[in-house]
């Protein structure tokens, strides 16, 4: 019962929080990635530790700071290149036995989450400068739509429907009844922002956008819990209460967003 008021309170907030800071974009978005990220990359670092490795959380962290500094200007790739010799060169004070685990924890947790995630503001940045505020917002919007619409189509079709397991050693409850199911309402969603609020989006960038969200979003959400299950935590963390940590709730969107923003910036020009 508590449980459920939690996740009831926090989707009130949280929601409202999240889609004013994506329509405001700039400074604020930045911010409250930045913040996502880094509780992220924490909860990243304690699965590194769950599962025997010993990785530097606030030097990782710091490095993991850093790599949003490549928004403030050019240059700022440079400071998020040093980022990465920071992570490197510390493991230098500790013993070398476990140098090999110091240096890929701390470096996988700046690619997964915080590079990663680092691009959804990317996007929101590029679609304002190329289509404005009101279509800027509505081009990264979409991207959310379909991961929160996949979720749901996943969840209610394998509750009702769902035989057949889509990856059982990962995560038992996922059929491919889900899948499919959430990949047809992430791509109903797609279609209606075409018709209603997109219409600069090409069928091409309707069907691939749809399966980024709708397909490669919930593979996402199946790496997230490979790490869950390797470490033998339930949840990765308490960032959102009742809802479970940073990587639970926006784990879709860190493997996706790589793709989405890939396929706007090179393959469709519409960043």
């Amino acid at each position: 019962m508590k449980q459920g008021v939690q996740r009831v309170l926090t989707a009130l907030v949280g929601i409202p929080v999240f889609l004013g800071a994506l329509w405001l974009g700039g400074w604020v978005f930045l911010v409250l990635i930045g913040v996502i990220a880094l509780a992220a990359q924490a909860e990243m670092i304690k699965l590194i530790r769950a599962d025997g490795t010993n990785a530097d959380l606030w030097v990782s962290l710091l490095a993991g700071g850093a790599v949003f500094v490549r928004f403030l200007a050019p240059e700022g790739w440079m400071v998020a290149l040093l980022a990465i010799s920071l992570v490197l060169g510390w493991t230098l004070r500790k013993p070398v036995s476990d140098a090999v685990g110091r240096i890929s924890g701390g470096l996988a947790s700046l690619i997964y989450p915080v590079l990663l995630i680092s691009l959804v503001v990317d996007i929101r940045w590029q679609a304002h400068e190329a289509w404005g505020q009101t279509d800027g917002f509505l081009l990264t919007l979409l991207l959310i739509v379909l991961i929160w619409a996949t979720d749901s189509g996943a969840y209610y079709t394998g509750k009702s429907i769902g035989k057949r397991p889509f990856s059982p050693s990962i995560s038992p409850n996922k059929t491919w009844e889900g899948t499919l199911g959430g990949l047809l309402l992430g791509t109903l969603v797609a279609v209606g922002f075409k018709y209603w609020l997109l219409p600069m989006l090409t069928w091409s960038d309707v069907f691939v956008l749809a399966a980024i969200g709708g397909f490669w979003g919930q593979l996402g959400d199946l790496l997230e819990s490979s790490l869950k299950r390797s470490a033998g935590v339930k949840d990765s963390g308490n960032f959102l209460p009742g809802h479970g940590g940073a990587l639970d709730r926006f784990d879709s969107l860190i493997f996706s967003a790589p793709l989405y923003w890939a396929w706007l910036t090179y393959f469709s020009n519409l960043l």
